[in-house]
């Protein structure tokens, strides 16, 4: 990296600022979203089931993104116009919300008219500031065709029903992801992005999913405690299911939002833009939707913690893992070009439990899997610790 570029990151990281009180209230929105995207999961364990489960946290995860892209560029907090913005978006994103596990069958047109006004909305927010510079201009110019044709074409969709409604709610996904590549495309626009909040925006999704983890577990957990009373296989559950929740904790947050943060400090120009797509944008969903089917595995065996786990949730907890750690493989590769070796054993482990872990009880299974990614984690915390890019984001 050259002196001058890394005197741009530095000057930059010193004017960063980070998520405000107001993106905060926002998240709020979204952590119901969570909670609602993981009841329409339970309701249907099938393959359609976790197909259409993707579809619709991919929806809710596009509008959040879209926000956390307007609110890198514009302090909402500070700004009076965006803080109007922001504020009269809410009540049509909680609509968008309560109405999501049902969006596909019954409550489909009050969804996707929730969702064309805020994606429209937001995507006039997001104007206001790219509207100010030439780059960030064409790149809005890039982006916004697609970015508005899209929520329309849900809604559209919406009067349509079973399969129809399904694969038109396709099409609008890969329209979002279409508006996502060709806003980077241009080597000559680029996007305003603060590394620090974006990096810290996507931290909280995180926290966000791991939250509903929690909630699984305690949730079930106080309604036994409740009702029958809490005796020492229920103990177990709650701290092996509550012990794998911390260590998916650790595996991100011990070095994922500080390489984020490097990562989009040291890229300049157009390149920024794809950086905060790929790692970020595209790159995150997988590791938000891993967490969110741990929380039903995690569900299940509290409530049922004298048993073997189904191999439906063996399944999804392979599921889980893959997605999850596929997530920081994907980080990985795209910021070192190598993938860990203990990632991919712990995959391979954890393949292993779900194909054969129904001869043991639930909780032993999880423990297995449990110590399996605490191995793995401690593993790669020394290896990036002792590596080039661990000392020099250590030191930034």
């Amino acid at each position: 990296m050259s002196d001058t570029t890394q005197q741009r990151a530095d000057d930059e990281f010193e004017d960063s600022r980070h998520a405000t009180n107001l993106e905060l209230f926002l998240d709020l929105v979204f952590v119901f979203s969570v909670t609602q995207i993981t009841s329409f999961l339970v309701d249907d364990l099938s393959a359609a089931g976790i197909a259409k489960g993707v579809l619709l946290a991919w929806l809710v995860w596009w509008q959040w993104t879209a926000f956390t892209w307007a609110g890198t560029a514009i302090d909402f907090q500070s700004n009076p116009l965006a803080r109007i913005f922001v504020l009269c978006m809410i009540p049509a994103t909680l609509l968008m919300a309560i109405t999501a596990p049902q969006a596909l069958t019954t409550q489909g047109i009050w969804f996707a008219a929730a969702y064309l006004v805020v994606q429209l909305w937001v995507l006039g927010l997001q104007s206001l500031d790219a509207w100010k510079s030439e780059i960030t201009r064409r790149s809005f110019v890039r982006y916004a065709p697609l970015a508005a044709i899209a929520p329309v074409t849900l809604l559209v969709g919406a009067f349509f029903h079973g399969t129809a409604r399904l694969w038109i709610w396709v099409a609008v996904a890969l329209l979002f992801v279409g508006s996502a590549l060709l806003a980077a495309a241009d080597n000559g626009s680029e996007w305003k992005i603060d590394p620090v909040h974006f990096a810290e925006r996507h931290a909280l999704f995180v926290i966000i999913c791991l939250g509903e983890v929690l909630v699984a577990i305690g949730a079930n957990a106080a309604s036994i405690s409740k009702s029958d009373g809490l005796d020492g296989h229920s103990f177990a559950a709650i701290m092996v299911t509550a012990a794998l929740a911390c260590l998916y904790w650790w595996t991100y947050f011990a070095f994922v939002p500080r390489v984020l943060e490097h990562q989009l400090a040291n890229a300049a120009g157009s390149k920024r833009g794809r950086v905060a797509r790929d790692l970020c944008s595209f790159g995150h969903f997988p590791i938000v939707f891993g967490i969110i089917l741990y929380a039903i595995v995690a569900k299940h065996l509290v409530q049922h913690s004298t048993g073997h786990l189904a191999a439906e949730d063996r399944w999804l907890m392979l599921a889980s893992a893959l997605l999850f750690i596929g997530g920081m493989l994907h980080i990985q590769w795209r910021v070192v070009h190598r993938l860990s070796p203990e990632r991919l054993a712990a995959l391979a482990v954890v393949g292993c439990l779900a194909a054969f872990g129904g001869a043991l009880p639930g909780i032993a299974t999880l423990a297995l899997v449990a110590l399996t990614i605490g191995v793995m984690s401690t593993i790669t915390w020394r290896k990036f610790n002792n590596s080039e890019l661990g000392q020099a984001v250590g030191h930034s």
